[in-house]
């Protein structure tokens, strides 16, 4: 009943029509990028509209309660519709609940106007929850979307742009409201009209999008929300790190809630400004979190680059220290709220795009719904954090900027130690540009999948080689030749190099064994060191093995031969010194054997 409804509606045959006023040439990513535009800068614009006009109709005496208000009023739907709205989109097509829930925007902001037009401040406060529910429907559809109209080499990137015009959205969209009241000597009533242009411009751009199918999920939805977080970060529990990206998600948003409620009373008490200057600070955090996105996006190329999480808690939580520290020089302020927006951006797009990557299909929309519910929860903490911190503690607010960075200090510390597999093998990777003058050969052999990679072994920095061949999580078991120094034992370490004793070849170590399956099973991909030059002859020998480590899901056999030394061509002047300090060296993949 629910999609027949959905589809009644998104086949209205006015709405039907509006879909040829508009050329289909631009990608469906395109118009999902102006429609989540368009939507978030008219949440943004009506919600300080209807604070405005509150304050004008109750008084500024009034405004610290109509804001705290207003919030409230704006989350809660987040919070009780989130994962009903998940469960939603995993049952029908999501972009026919897109277009839904545009159709309702536009309705809501025809009745917004009627507000203002009989001054009702009880009517505003329910113009405001329909406004931030229809919200709520559209969320999870709108991240679920992404990768069924994107291809997955190109998610990464298009998570940036998606965050980085939200963020524009926001910052415009806090401004903008003061503009259209200065000019239009506080009418409300065209200020909201506005709104309603935008909101029919949206809807257009949303029909543009091409047609996805629906997952079908048989999930029914249930009134109880919290049962269903339960269910959802049950199943993020059976992919690898994807509940901790979910709580990570989660925390930005906690610390982004924080970061734009702190701004202003920091730069009012701490910086003597204006709570106007105190909000474009906070627009050139918003500023930097759009840049951090894009440039996350660009770093992790084709994969997702879950090593930029951590960095990007190191970043903020430096950041934060020093807007403490050097609170009194405005010069210092600017590039540091710049740089922990460019942080955060790095810490967000990785773990919103491996989500999106890594949950099931069928219950995409219900982790999504989840981890935006999650999210808001932040955001309400956020709140009750600020106010602890600063009512019930008395702390200023330069100071809650440290116990923020200290939180962090905290937070980061954990996701490194559960993504200390991606930052090994991004240090790696780093370590082996710089090392070698990498060429790569039969890259389109290295399997989506984690695989098993047998490689004749020269020296311990092949490791590195490898490393800075694929975004895949690898370990490395290598024959231990030689007692090693206590530095040599922790760098092997750091790469995920396991020794085996020489006496004891890995087909005869059980232990050894026993970790190489463990790690596949984990989605690790694991690289087996020989003394052999004959890669593929030692596969054969080491069938049996390979057949027992790769168990019943049959990962792939990978032959890889490095080369080093070879004399490549280089075009500039420079050639001769990166010949001295890279090791010209060839990586050749071969095409996956089979064991049968």
């Amino acid at each position: 009943m629910t999609e027949i409804a959905v589809k009644s509606w998104t086949n209205w045959g006015p709405i039907k029509w509006l879909k040829h006023l508009v050329t289909r040439q631009a990608s469906s990513f395109t118009y999902l990028n102006v429609t989540q535009f368009l939507g978030a800068l008219n949440d943004n614009v009506y919600k300080f509209l209807l604070i405005y006009f509150l304050i004008q109709l109750e008084g500024i005496e009034h405004s610290p309660r109509i804001l705290a208000l207003s919030g409230a009023v704006f989350v809660i739907p987040f919070l009780l519709f989130s994962s009903a709205s998940g469960t939603l989109a995993d049952k029908i097509s999501k972009r026919d609940i897109i277009v839904f829930t545009k159709i309702l925007e536009l309705v809501i902001m025809a009745a917004g106007v009627m507000v203002f037009l009989f001054e009702s401040s009880v009517w505003s406060f329910a113009i405001l929850f329909l406004m931030a529910t229809q919200s709520a429907i559209f969320g999870p559809s709108k991240y679920g979307i992404i990768p069924e109209i994107v291809s997955s080499e190109r998610l990464s990137k298009a998570n940036g742009v998606l965050t980085m015009f939200t963020f524009v959205a926001i910052i415009v969209g806090t401004f903008l409201p003061a503009f259209l009241l200065d000019h239009t000597d506080k009418n409300f009533i065209l200020a909201s009209l506005f709104c309603t242009g935008v909101a029919l411009v949206g809807l257009i751009t949303s029909y543009c999008i091409e047609e996805t199918p629906a997952a079908k999920s048989t999930k029914k939805i249930r009134p109880s929300v919290l049962t269903d977080v339960y269910q959802a970060l049950k199943l993020t529990r059976e992919h690898p790190s994807l509940l901790t990206a979910v709580w990570g998600s989660a925390y930005f948003l906690f610390c982004a809630a924080f970061f734009q409620m702190n701004m202003i009373p920091f730069a009012v008490q701490v910086l003597g400004l204006t709570d106007i200057q105190g909000g474009y600070l906070f627009c050139l955090t918003s500023l930097g979190i759009g840049a951090g996105a894009v440039l996350a996006g660009k770093i992790s190329g084709k994969q997702v680059e879950l090593a930029l999480v951590p960095i990007g808690g190191f970043g903020i939580v430096m950041g934060c220290f020093l807007v403490d520290m050097l609170s009194s020089h405005l010069a210092y302020i600017v590039p540091l709220v710049i740089s922990l927006g460019v942080f955060g951006g790095t810490w967000l797009i990785p773990l919103d795009t491996y989500i999106q990557m890594t949950a099931p299909k069928e219950h995409r929309g219900q982790i999504v719904a989840t981890a935006n519910f999650l999210s808001f929860a932040g955001v309400l903490l956020a709140c009750l954090f600020l106010y602890i911190v600063n009512d019930v503690l008395g702390w200023t607010p330069d100071k809650a900027f440290t116990i923020i960075g200290a939180i962090t200090v905290v937070v980061s510390g954990i996701i490194s130690y559960q993504f200390f597999d991606y930052i090994t093998r991004f240090v790696g990777m780093l370590f082996s540009r710089m090392r070698f003058h990498l060429t790569f050969a039969g890259r389109e052999h290295i399997p989506e999948t984690p695989a098993i990679f047998v490689c004749t072994h020269t020296a311990w920095n092949d490791t590195l080689a490898l490393m800075g061949s694929q975004r895949h999580r690898m370990r490395f078991f290598i024959e231990q030749e030689q007692d090693h120094n206590l530095l040599m034992r922790r760098l092997y370490r750091l790469l995920r190099v396991v020794p085996t004793p020489p006496i004891e070849t890995v087909e005869h170590n059980q232990k050894c064994l026993d970790r190489l399956h463990k790690a596949l099973e984990k989605g690790i991909s694991v690289c087996l060191f020989v003394e052999s030059p004959d890669v593929t002859e030692e596969i054969q020998r080491l069938r049996q093995t390979l057949h027992h480590i790769a168990g019943e899901q049959k990962f792939p056999v990978v032959p890889v031969f490095i080369d080093k030394g070879e004399k490549l061509r280089q075009a500039r002047w420079f050639s001769s010194i990166r010949s001295i300090l890279r090791c010209p060296t060839l990586v050749t993949f071969g095409a996956p054997l089979s064991l049968n």
